[in-house]
């Protein structure tokens, strides 16, 4: 089993930051040069990664994270993992870059441009976090963190009538996902927002 975090939407309205969740994912097809004990060793890694990472072993996690890429280059689990442990270590700029490697090889995982948007935003980049989420809802309309990430954007932006736009259909898909501690938190910003 391959452990792999998710992003589960912005943690505040100011400072955007990816929050890990688990998940389970599987390794990216096999295309290229790799041999099976190299796949075999690099989500070893990326797992032993996975537990340093949750035990707030940061520097560990990255350089196992690391040994799991330089095993498989296009290992685009590892390259996320490695993205969210450097936003745990508030080292935005590499979550970036990690980010987009993953999206590079990976674009159609909206976990990924969540992530990135996420950390694009933790780095004043709102315009470049907005585009990015707006992507991720271009290619996947129907997932509710997309929404909630692209409505704090909004928020950091002043733009707070595209904001409550956003929180009320991020609610509504999150209702649908019977995620009820979600739809609490974006009422209570809708009532703190609406007049």
């Amino acid at each position: 089993m391959i452990r792999h975090f998710l992003t589960c939407g912005l943690a505040g309205l100011v400072i955007v930051a990816a929050m890990p969740r688990v998940s389970h994912a599987t390794l990216p097809p096999v295309i290229q040069r790799n041999s099976p004990a190299d796949l075999e060793q690099a989500e070893a890694y990326n797992n032993q990664g996975y537990d340093l990472a949750s035990q707030g072993k940061f520097i560990e996690a990255v350089a196992a994270f690391e040994q799991a890429i330089a095993l498989y280059p296009d290992y685009d689990t590892a390259y996320n993992n490695l993205g969210i442990t450097y936003a745990q270590m508030g080292n935005f700029s590499a979550a970036v870059s990690a980010f987009e490697q993953a999206l590079t090889l990976n674009a159609g995982n909206v976990e990924y441009y969540n992530n990135l948007g996420s950390a694009l935003g933790s780095l004043g980049r709102i315009t470049e976090a907005t585009n990015v989420l707006r992507e991720a809802i271009a290619r996947y309309p129907n997932e509710p963190d997309s929404h909630f990430n692209l409505a704090i954007a909004f928020l950091n932006q002043n733009q707070l009538s595209e904001a409550i736009a956003a929180l009320k259909t991020a609610r509504d898909l999150y209702q649908i996902r019977n995620n009820f501690r979600a739809i609490q938190q974006i009422n209570q910003i809708l009532q703190d927002l609406e007049p």
